[in-house]
């Protein structure tokens, strides 16, 4: 997983996708859960608690914007500010991507919010 670079604030952004992208379906797989302990050991974090605070964070900021299709489109778009370049926003898809095939299966609902982030990063 290729993180190297990210500022803090993109880091949180690509966190909090990642998430979005975890609860977007509504099951919560383990291998998902694995992806996202992989991406935080890509962070520099000064210790167990600050890792387990980031992580905290980007759960509780993501969860709130999974009720409809306009609040994740919305939310996409903030998060998108966070990102400003191409190739950021690229490493970002390409993170999220890993992260929705990782239980071997992409529901409908993934695909949408794949769909969506392609379209609001304009990828």
């Amino acid at each position: 997983m290729k993180t190297t670079g990210l500022t803090e604030t993109q880091g949180e952004a690509l966190l909090d996708l990642v998430v979005l992208g975890m609860y977007v379906d509504h099951n919560l797989a383990s291998a998902e859960d694995v992806c996202v302990q992989r991406l935080l050991d890509t962070f520099q974090f000064s210790s167990d608690y600050e890792r387990q605070q980031f992580s905290d964070a980007a759960f509780t900021r993501a969860r709130r914007h999974t009720g409809s299709a306009d609040a994740i489109r919305g939310y996409v778009t903030v998060l998108a500010d966070s990102l400003p370049t191409r190739e950021v926003r690229q490493t970002v898809c390409d993170v999220l991507d890993d992260l929705l095939t990782s239980d071997s299966k992409i529901t409908t609902e993934e695909s949408r919010l794949l769909l969506v982030v392609k379209q609001v990063f304009q990828l």
